[in-house]
């Protein structure tokens, strides 16, 4: 058996509950790494299925694997705040409880962190799907002169995601923010706080593979929590508009709010046979209020060629041509699948 030091190099926290299907491939990920000198802090929400059986056997296996529970309830964000009470790391990254890493993922990491003294480490990103090919996403938008970037500049690549938020922190620069627990998403606003709280940011050739494909993620199903998507983009443009950041910053997170409103609509349409007629109803009626809300901002967003234009045009014209449009959407999704 391992035996685990008081104090490591990285700690690595998993938010779990019930993810039973996937989390032994997640765990068997991480300790391939060649990197000895981290620990697994797993935070199981009250799992039903059996979650809490697969942890506990890979506890007993090495005892890097640290496995503590608490109550149901909240999201992803407070589970991360509850491992971190537990947490001895010098360094911090967070995992999904079906996510995969590349066996060098946490040794490039920790040391060009070590060797630039950076407080975020990214490592390349690959999107993972089962039984398909995978869409490799790098960091090609950073050239090999230009490998080191300010927090700000971190920040802004990451309001349009054009950088990932998997990534290696400080372990100091997460203590002193901590991870917002406000609602579904809400640590996808904590990853853009802590690069805008980080000093130096670079990258490594590590991988996170970044599941796709898992059908019972939560994203995957109907809840009206999904708008909290459009709470934390609204908290975004809050946070530029008050640090004075121009006005082409704020349309790109509009330009998010616009593909998270339609991908919450296309979530609601693939299961809209599986609610009743007054919660489909409601939900619909709230996605219309979010859409009317910021129409005008839809329409200011700045597109690079016609064809985004003439999509543009169709998504946001009025509430009647943005439902068209997911319909049209969703048909192509159907004729793909045939």
């Amino acid at each position: 058996m391992i035996t685990s030091p008081k104090s490591v190099a990285i700690s690595v926290v998993i938010p779990v509950f019930n993810g039973a299907g996937y989390l032994e491939q997640t765990l068997m990920s991480l300790l391939a790494q060649e990197f000895l000198d981290f620990e697994v802090v797993c935070v199981n929400d009250s799992s039903t299925d059996d979650s809490l059986s697969i942890l506990e056997h890979f506890a007993t296996i090495d005892s890097r694997i640290k496995v503590y529970t608490k109550p149901n309830g909240g999201n992803a964000a407070k589970a991360i705040n509850y491992g971190l009470k537990f947490a001895s790391g010098r360094y911090f990254m967070y995992s999904s409880q079906d996510d995969l890493y590349s066996k060098d993922l946490l040794e490039k990491s920790y040391n060009k962190a070590c060797e630039l003294n950076a407080d975020a480490v990214i490592p390349n990103l690959v999107y993972y799907y089962v039984d398909l090919d995978l869409k490799n996403k790098t960091n090609e938008i950073i050239s090999e002169s230009q490998n080191i970037l300010t927090g700000k500049e971190a920040f802004i690549l990451s309001l349009d995601w054009k950088i990932h938020g998997f990534v290696l922190w400080s372990m100091q620069t997460v203590r002193n923010l901590g991870f917002f627990d406000y609602g579904l998403n809400s640590d996808e606003y904590t990853t853009r706080m802590l690069f805008f709280n980080s000093k130096k940011v670079v990258f490594s050739n590590g991988i996170f593979f970044y599941r796709q494909n898992n059908p019972n993620a939560i994203t995957q199903k109907w809840s009206i929590k999904l708008l909290d998507y459009i709470d934390t983009n609204k908290k975004l443009v809050d946070f530029l508009n008050g640090n004075g950041f121009p006005k082409v910053e704020v349309l790109k997170v509009y330009k998010s709010i616009l593909h998270d409103l339609i991908r919450i609509q296309l979530i609601l349409n693939k299961n809209r046979k599986l609610l009743t007629r007054s919660v489909a109803i409601e939900a619909q009626q709230k996605i219309k209020e979010v859409f009317n809300a910021h129409r005008t901002e839809f329409n200011s967003i700045e597109c690079n060629d016609q064809l985004s234009l003439f999509k543009l045009k169709l998504q946001s014209k009025s509430y009647i041509s943005f439902k068209s449009y997911c319909k049209l959407i969703q048909v192509h999704q159907f004729l793909l699948k045939r």
